[in-house]
C-alpha cells in the first residue's frame, strides 16, 4: 500500500457514474406505470373487479359498482303569479274608479278611457290629448295619475303589455311616426322607471296615422285617433 505524504492534500472525487442508479430507478418506475396503464385499459369490468379484490381485504373496503347513482339537485320552481282574468267592462270600471280616486279630471268624463276586446287582447285606449301636449312626446305632469291608475289595474296581470302610439293624419308622415313611437316609449319609461314595473313585460310600437279608429275629416275623429293604446296581449312575447 502506497504511503500517503502528509504534505500533500488529497481530494476524493465523486463517482461519475452514481447518477445511473437514480436514472435506472426512474426509468423502471415509468416503464411499470405505462405497462399498468396499458393493462388496465384492456381489462373489462369483471377482470378489473377481480384484480382489485385483493386490495379490498388488505387496504380496506374498495367498491367498484357497476352502476353509479348521481345525485342531481332538483331546481327550485318559483310559483307562477296568479293571473287575473278581467273582462272588458270590469277593467274599464277598475281604471275609471282608480282615476276618480286620484282626483283626476278628464274633459270628456268616463269616455276618455275606453277598454276594448281586440283580436290581440284587451286594449286600454287613452287619448293622446290627455297624456301629452300638442306635438310633445313627454308625458304631462298632471296626466301621471292617469297612468298610475292604469298601472294599478294591470300590475297583477301576468301578461305581456304592448304600448302603441297613434296620431291623426295632420302634418308630415315621418314626423307623426316618430312622435307616435316617442310617446309610446315615454309611457313605457314611466311604468318602468317611475313605477318600478318589470321592463320585460313591455313592448312598444308607433304607427303614426296608419291605424285610425275614426275619420280624420272631423276634429272629433282626429282627437280619437291621437291616442296611446295599452294592450294586454293574449299571446306572450
Amino acid at each position: 500500500m502506497v504511503k500517503k505524504d502528509r504534505n500533500v492534500l488529497y481530494v476524493k472525487l465523486p463517482n461519475r457514474m452514481g447518477w445511473m442508479v437514480t436514472f435506472s430507478d426512474l426509468t423502471t418506475l415509468l416503464l411499470t406505470f405505462f405497462i399498468m396503464l396499458i393493462a388496465m385499459s384492456s381489462m373489462d369490468s369483471k377482470t378489473m373487479r377481480q384484480s382489485f379484490g385483493y386490495f379490498s381485504s388488505v387496504a380496506g373496503p374498495l367498491q367498484y359498482p357497476q352502476e353509479h347513482e348521481l345525485s342531481v339537485p332538483q331546481p327550485i320552481l318559483k310559483p307562477t303569479p296568479q293571473v287575473m282574468e278581467l273582462k272588458r267592462e270590469e277593467l274599464s270600471k277598475a281604471v275609471i274608479v282608480a282615476v276618480k280616486s286620484l282626483g283626476v279630471e278628464v274633459s270628456s268624463g268616463e269616455e276618455e278611457l275606453v277598454s276594448q276586446e281586440t283580436g290581440r287582447g284587451l286594449a286600454i285606449r287613452v287619448p293622446g290629448d290627455v297624456l301629452f301636449r300638442a306635438g310633445s312626446p313627454s308625458v304631462r305632469k298632471e296626466a301621471e295619475p292617469v297612468l298610475r291608475a292604469v298601472a294599478d289595474s294591470i300590475k297583477d296581470i301576468d301578461v305581456t303589455v304592448a304600448i302603441e302610439g297613434h296620431t291623426d293624419n295632420m302634418g308630415n308622415d315621418g314626423a307623426n311616426w316618430r312622435l307616435s313611437l316617442q310617446r309610446a316609449i315615454s309611457v313605457a319609461d314611466f311604468f318602468v322607471y317611475t313605477l318600478d314595473m318589470p321592463p320585460g313585460r313591455f313592448c312598444v310600437a308607433g304607427y303614426g296615422r296608419l291605424k285610425p279608429i275614426a275619420t280624420n275629416d272631423t276634429v272629433t275623429g282626429r282627437e280619437k285617433n291621437r291616442r296611446v293604446e295599452i294592450i294586454l296581449l293574449k299571446d306572450r312575447i
